[in-house]
């Protein structure tokens, strides 16, 4: 682990302050724990203008120069909890894009098309096995929009 990014695995216990010097893989309440850091960093911003799902920090707005002033904003708040981005993982100004199984633009937001086509031309279930297939098929379409789910 890098020694700037040492900082980012500590946490207190009644015990004191520990940092961990490198990555625990496997830590099981690490994916929460960077959620709930994600959220206390845009706390303010979330929902207004910033959507954040793990690693995916997915930011709108009504205008360009209004998206700039929000990219700024970001970018600041990242900056401050020193947090940094990979340039190859970024999109930036598109006018729609796929997120947790829909299709986000300025029409709104609508499920990813072809996930409702394959929906719509699943063929009937004529045997329990084949509605269970079923069943799983649209369970596992569902963890694809909604990851939280439990499948």
């Amino acid at each position: 682990m890098k020694e700037e990014d040492v900082s980012k695995m500590g946490f207190h216990t009644h015990h004191g302050h520990y940092e961990f010097c490198v990555m625990l893989f496997g830590l099981c309440n690490a994916p929460s724990s960077f959620q709930a850091t994600m959220s206390s960093i845009f706390g303010s911003y979330l929902r207004k203008f910033i959507i954040v799902f793990f690693d995916d920090i997915l930011i709108y707005s009504k205008s360009f120069a209004e998206h700039l002033d929000h990219l700024a904003k970001d970018f600041e708040l990242l900056l401050a909890g020193r947090f940094f981005l990979k340039f190859y993982k970024c999109t930036f100004t598109q006018q729609q894009v796929e997120y947790l199984g829909h299709v986000v633009s300025q029409h709104g937001v609508k499920p990813v098309p072809t996930k409702v086509e394959a929906i719509q031309t699943w063929p009937i279930s004529r045997s329990m096995r084949a509605l269970c297939g079923y069943l799983v098929f649209i369970a596992a379409l569902s963890r694809d929009m909604h990851p939280s789910w439990p499948l």
